[in-house]
């Protein structure tokens, strides 16, 4: 007979399910876990804010595919994770929280006495798909299998296991406790029936004007091709939902730019629209002035969730399946009929095209314009694009630089562009980079950031350069809440709370062990690139931005976002 502790036991449990990296800080009653992970394979990444251990595992899931597990001390450091974890449930981020605890006999319930008492697990429910704690060794294995099933049911997403310490250091014979290979308890993907399959191909071999929109579920089910040959075959717009740029890049010959005139001009004509990986959410603007008047128009959604069916839209046809499973099947019972496209398909594509290529280019006149000798962000984000090309990892972070990122930036290769457009969480980029790079650590991962989201994670650079992670991270400083002002100068013709200071980020990343760069002329950018990446350490380079430039977001854009919360506003 071989013993083996709780925290070994845990150990075998992560390894079957292929976890890799576990994000977080030592603690007494997680001790026996951390032992075990090298002997699995499991590398531990300490981080500086429990939090941003969160955001590592997102960008680790973002560029992999693969899910991590954080962990938390018992009170401060559990609840340190939420915010993290909130974004993974609203990103669909598959993670698991392994919550500590002190022994049972003073944590369930918690009296005022506990020292650092608290129920974590009611704080947790509305974070997390589930969570549940271990009162026992004998069910270690049994608990982990339903908190894995729970993370990958439908859109994958944050789980909880709560281990009081007491359990983590008891012993068991291993032969007790049987550790599972996934495939052992879960089933596969959901797929699309034949039946549905079917109706599907109807529907869009007898649409004059069909149009495609590609969301995020897209990218993440890896279905970029099959969404693209999908479109050439039909010979129509191919859109891309707000948070899915990577699913479409924007040299595709289909593709158009969906948050402009041009996506709104072709969901409105469009007879047929079949949404794929998205739950068309208030960013994508579902209301009729941009999607049409749904009582002439046939929608078919496919997507994982369930629960994002039909919420803004109605349906036609409901497909919950994997969208790569789904989008393959419908792409070959259209080429068994020999599907060609349909004359007004292509019109429509051409006309979309011509109407998002003149509305981009009026949009983009003041940047065009821009002849100061400070910079503009969207020259800044120009040269970046440049300098580091499609091969690149971009993630994106802050208010207004993400909306600049988002038009300027070059396309991307799948799973290669990280943004906060799910839940808008501030302060994701730094770490999200740096899970990134983890996870593919031979392709360079840019971090383009505000400089009031990168205030956030700042010190996770101190974590990179401990531990060896070359990210390069580019801060748009202005020393201002930037987005906020417009509103505020609108409405009291002043600011409040605006102001942040001036702060040199290139000095304090030196002080964390990083490379530093200043840049304050646009001439100076690509030279302090250039040293970044030969340094081959974090890099950071404070880029002082014009703080007027900055705001000054083109009307159409702007209107748009105003929407997103708004709801839609009247034609002018």
């Amino acid at each position: 007979m071989t013993e083996i502790t709780g925290g070994e036991l845990f150990a075998r449990c992560l390894a079957a399910e292929g976890i890799e990296y576990v994000f977080g800080l030592p603690s007494p009653e997680i001790d026996p876990l951390f032992a075990s992970l090298e002997d699995h394979g499991i590398r531990l990444v300490p981080v500086r804010h429990e939090s941003a251990g969160v955001h590592m595992a997102e960008g680790l899931y973002k560029s992999t595919g693969k899910a991590s597990a954080v962990t938390g001390n018992p009170g401060p450091g559990t609840v340190n994770l939420l915010p993290g974890i909130f974004t993974a449930r609203h990103e669909g981020v598959p993670v698991l929280a392994i919550t500590s605890q002190h022994r049972m006999g003073v944590s369930y319930p918690s009296p005022p006495s506990t020292f650092q008492g608290q129920d974590q697990l009611e704080a947790f429910r509305p974070a997390v798909k589930w969570g549940g704690p271990v009162f026992e060794w004998g069910r270690i294995a049994e608990v982990m299998r339903i908190a894995f099933r729970e993370m990958w049911n439908g859109r994958p997403g944050p789980v909880q296991v709560e281990v009081p310490a007491p359990v983590m250091y008891a012993v068991g014979d291993e032969d007790d406790q049987l550790v599972l290979p996934p495939s052992a308890y879960r089933p596969s993907l959901p797929a699309a029936s034949a039946a549905q399959i079917g109706a599907a191909a109807d529907l869009l071999a007898g649409a004059k004007r069909p149009v495609i929109v590609a969301g995020t579920g897209v990218d993440r089910a890896g279905a970029a091709a099959e969404a693209a040959a999908l479109a050439e075959l039909l010979g129509c717009p191919l859109l891309p939902s707000q948070a899915g740029r990577a699913s479409v890049p924007s040299t595709n010959p289909n593709y158009v730019f969906g948050f402009g005139d041009g996506g709104g001009q072709a969901r409105r004509e469009a007879d047929v629209i079949l949404v794929a990986g998205s739950r068309i959410g208030n960013l994508d603007l579902p209301y009729d002035k941009y999607w049409g008047d749904p009582e002439g128009q046939r929608l078919i959604q496919i997507d994982i969730e369930p629960t994002h069916m039909g919420v803004t839209r109605p349906l036609t046809l409901g497909i919950v399946a994997d969208v790569k499973d789904a989008l393959g099947g419908i792409l070959a019972e259209l080429s068994s009929r020999d599907t060609r496209p349909a004359p007004e398909a292509l019109a429509a594509l051409e006309r979309a095209r011509s109407t998002g290529e003149e509305w981009r280019m009026g949009q983009a006149g003041p940047v065009l314009e821009w002849t100061e000798e400070t910079i503009h962000p969207a020259h800044a984000m120009g040269v970046i694009g440049e300098f580091f090309g499609e091969d690149a990892i971009y993630t994106v972070d802050g208010g207004l630089t993400s909306v600049w990122a988002y038009s300027i930036l070059p396309p991307t290769k799948p799973r290669s562009y990280h943004s906060i457009l799910e839940l808008g969480m501030l302060g994701t980029g730094i770490p999200s980079a740096i899970g990134s790079r983890i996870g593919q650590p031979d392709r360079e991962v840019v971090c383009v950031t505000g400089d009031g989201a990168a205030g956030f994670n700042f010190m996770e650079l101190q974590s990179a350069a401990r531990e060896g992670i070359p990210v390069i991270t580019i801060v748009f400083a202005e020393g201002s809440w930037t987005m906020e002002e417009p509103n505020e100068l609108a409405l009291y013709q002043r600011t409040f709370g605006c102001e942040q200071g001036e702060t040199r980020w290139d000095r304090v990343a030196e002080g964390l062990g990083c490379h530093g760069e200043y840049v304050d002329r646009l001439d100076q950018l690509v030279p302090a690139l250039e040293r970044s990446r030969e340094s081959a350490r974090p890099a950071v380079i404070c880029l002082r931005t014009d703080r007027d430039a900055n705001r000054a977001i083109p009307p159409g854009m702007a209107a748009r976002w105003k929407e997103i919360q708004a709801g839609p506003l009247p034609e002018a």
